[in-house]
This record gives C-alpha cells, structure tokens and sequence, in this order.
C-alpha cells in the first residue's frame, strides 16, 4: 500500500489505475510520476514554435495531464467523476475549464502578465479537474502560458512536491486566493522577479 500524507495532496484511496504494478513506495512512485512529468515538459517547452501553437482550451487541459502522468496512471487525462477533498462539484469541471478560458482572454487583455498568471494558476487548482496531479499540471499549465506570453517558467519556489517551508508558503497562499486575496500568492510566484 502506498501512503499519500503531505499537506496540501489529494489522498489516493484507489491505486488500481496504477500502470506500473513493480512501484512499492511513494519515493518509487514519485520518481516515475517526476520521469513522465519531464518528459512532458521537455515536449511542451522545447521547440518554440510548438509552444506558439498552445491553445489554452480543454484539449490542451486533458492531454497535458495525460502527458504529465499517462505512463504512470491509467486515467491521467480524464476528468474525474467523483469528489476530491478540494475542487468543483465533478460535473461542474467542464463548465468551469470553459469559464476559465473565457476569463483568461479578458484577464490578458485586462490585467498584467503577473495578475493573470496568478489567477490562472489559482483557478486551475480550484478546478481540481482530475483525480490526482492538479498541483503539477496546474503549475505546467501556468509555465506554458507565461512562456507562450514571452515571459520565464516560475521557479514555485524550488521543489514544492516534497515537505518544506516553500510548500507549506504555497498551500497557504491559495488557501488566501480562495478567500480572494491573491497578494500571497502572486508574492509567491514571482518572488524573484519583484523588486
């Protein structure tokens, strides 16, 4: 049995989607679902004029998190069905993603690339569209939007994934954009690049 225990993580209650059956451990569970994300990330990030071509739309959504976890998981990519301990009602998932591209054309039109960002970010893991991951293909999300903008990938703060005081800083900070007080949060993000 593989334990899920960190603040701020969907707890697993059924691994029987797991593809990899040799996985015993969260360390070796960690490290496959890490192998698979970067292999995404190299295939979204590496070639400009693929990046150029992202639409921020559902398709996009489902095949990132597939991308992101589908040599690890069987149902990455699919919307979940039922209730995580965060997120929108599951039958409220399509018409919230929908919701959100309509927000995020306004946003970039209207507020600053940091603004948007920070809503962005914070409204995909609100969404929590899928059973596990969010955290991950949220933060993907966000990097490819901000690179597809002409702007740098966010640090989040070093390795967020594992315990530390930077993870517990992030959970935090969208615990207060779910008050809607985003200060925190965009503080967060972009630490490095505010003066």
């Amino acid at each position: 049995m593989i334990t899920f225990d960190k603040e701020g993580e969907t707890p697993l209650d059924d691994i029987s989607g797991l593809k990899l059956k040799k996985i015993t451990s969260r360390k070796e569970l960690d490290e496959a679902e890490a192998q698979n994300i970067l292999k995404a990330y190299i295939h979204y990030t590496l070639i400009p004029s693929k990046l150029k071509k992202i639409e921020f739309n559902l398709s996009l959504f489902c095949k990132l998190h597939k991308d992101m976890l589908g040599d690890v998981w069987s149902w990455a990519g699919d919307f979940r069905t039922t209730q995580t301990s965060i997120g929108v009602p599951a039958h409220r998932i399509h018409q919230s993603l929908y919701q959100l591209q309509d927000d995020l054309k306004f946003w970039q039109k209207e507020w600053d690339y940091q603004d948007t960002t920070t809503h962005l970010h914070h409204t995909l893991v609100k969404i929590h569209p899928f059973i596990n991951g969010n955290g991950r293909w949220a933060r993907l999300v966000t990097d490819l939007w901000l690179l597809k903008m002409g702007h740098e990938a966010l640090s989040w703060g070093g390795n967020i994934t594992q315990v530390s005081v930077s993870r517990r800083a992030y959970i935090r900070s969208l615990k207060e954009a779910d008050e809607g007080v985003y200060d925190g949060l965009k503080t967060f993000m972009f630490e490095k690049k505010q003066t």
